[in-house]
């Protein structure tokens, strides 16, 4: 059975499937593979982007380093002399190339440039590490070997992280900031360098690129970050992913945020911030049959970035339009959008992503939902927080995070159905807003009770404000409601948020 097959769906198959890489006409004793890893992403990212102009560059700083990333990897195989065939792998900040060549001077050469680059235009708050290891065509014709072979890279990436800019060989450590810096000449979007017009000359570059990546079109973008070498890239559909248009520009944060709950007379006008990750990839790797080829390892990890870069963004043209890709890719998303098609996305991406891979794997969830004025920075690291506590659950994570709460996505699914159906059927009785809060209430009582003992009254104050707010000739709602509350609160809260937030006056 191919290694496709084996992990994925067929169903998915006219979406994500990728040929392998063929490389054994490029296979010698003698050879390296050099790495490249882009840190400081989410510095790099939103590091003091204000919330005013976030959607002007934010999916651009993304695709920047996707854009970044293939052309040092261009670069090297041009200052080495060998032909870009050899790159391996090239996305989502990193990058692969196997060469017959180690030219040490000429990787520090690359190096010292690279970090010129990034210290002189972003100040230090990210970088690229280049590094390289010693490889045999016996490690790509043996199993152990390249399952070693694949340690051996992720060990030597990892080392480099000590090394940032490699300040000790360094002769000046202090960065020059732009000088006579005031609230006149701040750049207004990036708020570190000094504006020449409306903006910097970067974040200027910035609104170009975002503006080629709501073209239906494909584009050659020309690109020569270290000045002595010129390339162009391919802006594709995968780097394009999707973001909600306005005009030649993407659609702003407050634009988002109005569209909430678009169907509604009713609802909350707020925006939701996405955060997911792939579970224990790490271990899933090492202990597969993932990492026993090369062949097995591109064909894995193609598709499955595939599913975040292609099929996300499908679904999201067809079917969420009031959304916005800022990272899709690898195995991981962050999206922003209107918070009620967010919430109704995450749910269709872990119900598919589930089928996509058969099981094999699960993905938990951060969601924060904020008004569109609140400093994206900060959304950027609270919703990393709450991915966070979705993934400390247990040891098996496939968690979401949302509205305080914190569930496995199994519970989260049962209750919300279930509690969907019986609301759904008892419409008119259940918009009373004081008995919704009230349910609120009580969820929070039921999940404390080995807290405060007074919590144990919760199914007694149930029955008397659901008499009174409801009646009694709706009794079927009353047990449901009971048994959600008592057995899974958390889940309970979790959709009633939601359903008051869809009723709550603009």
């Amino acid at each position: 059975m191919s290694i496709y097959k084996k992990y994925f769906d067929e169903n998915f198959d006219n979406i994500v499937k990728n040929e392998t890489k063929k490389i054994s006409h490029l296979l010698d004793y003698d050879m390296f593979i050099i790495c490249g890893d882009f840190y400081g992403i989410q510095k790099f990212i939103f590091e003091r982007l204000s919330a005013k102009n976030a959607s002007k560059v934010l999916r651009a700083k993304s695709a920047f380093i996707q854009v970044f990333t293939k052309y040092i990897a261009k670069y090297i195989c041009h200052k080495l002399g060998i032909d870009e065939d050899y790159i391996l792998i090239s996305n989502a900040g990193k990058f692969e190339i196997i060469s017959p060549i180690r030219d040490e001077a000429i990787l520090q050469n690359i190096q010292k440039k690279i970090n010129n680059y990034f210290i002189a235009n972003f100040y230090g708050l990210s970088g690229m590490n280049i590094c390289s290891v010693t490889c045999s065509k016996d490690d790509f014709n043996d199993k152990k070997r390249y399952k070693a072979l694949r340690t051996k890279i992720a060990n030597e990436v990892e080392m480099q992280k000590f090394s940032k800019f490699s300040l000790i060989s360094r002769d000046e450590f202090v960065l020059n900031y732009d000088n006579n810096i005031d609230n006149h000449n701040l750049c207004s979007i990036c708020n570190i360098r000094k504006k020449i017009t409306d903006n910097c000359k970067i974040c200027d570059e910035f609104i170009k690129l975002g503006r080629i990546l709501t073209l239906k079109e494909q584009t050659n973008y020309k690109v020569d970050y270290l000045k002595d070498f010129s390339t162009t890239i391919l802006i594709d559909k995968k780097l394009k992913s999707y973001i909600l248009k306005d005009g030649k520009n993407p659609a702003t944060f407050e634009t988002l945020a109005k569209n909430s709950c678009s169907e509604l007379e009713s609802g909350v006008r707020s925006l939701a911030i996405l955060k997911a990750d792939v579970d224990s990839m790490g271990n899933f790797l090492q202990n597969s049959d993932v990492t026993d080829s090369f062949e097995n390892f591109d064909t894995f990890s193609k598709t499955l970035d595939n599913f975040f870069s292609l099929y996300v963004p499908k679904l999201m043209r067809e079917n969420y339009k009031n959304t916005y890709t800022v990272f899709a890719g690898g195995d991981d998303l962050f999206l922003v959008g209107s918070w009620d098609e967010v919430l109704k996305l995450a749910r269709e991406i872990h119900k598919d992503f589930e089928k996509f891979i058969k099981g094999k794997l699960s993905i938990s969830f951060g969601i924060s939902l904020a008004k569109p004025s609140t400093p994206i920075s900060y959304l950027a690291n609270h919703t990393e927080e709450l991915l966070e506590s979705a993934k400390e659950i247990d040891e098996d994570k496939n968690a979401i995070s949302l509205f305080g709460e914190t569930v496995k996505w199994d519970s989260y699914l049962k209750v919300y159905d279930k509690l969907q159906n019986s609301f759904r059927e008892f419409e008119k009785v259940v918009n009373n807003t004081s008995f919704l809060y009230r349910l609120l209430e009580l969820c929070d009582m039921s999940k404390n009770i080995q807290k405060n003992i007074k919590n144990t009254m919760w199914k007694s104050k149930l029955n008397y404000t659901f008499m009174r707010n409801v009646g009694k000739e709706h009794l079927e709602l009353l047990k449901v409601l009971d048994e959600m509350i008592e057995k899974n609160p958390k889940e309970s809260k979790m959709f009633l948020n939601e359903f008051i937030y869809k009723r709550r006056e603009v």
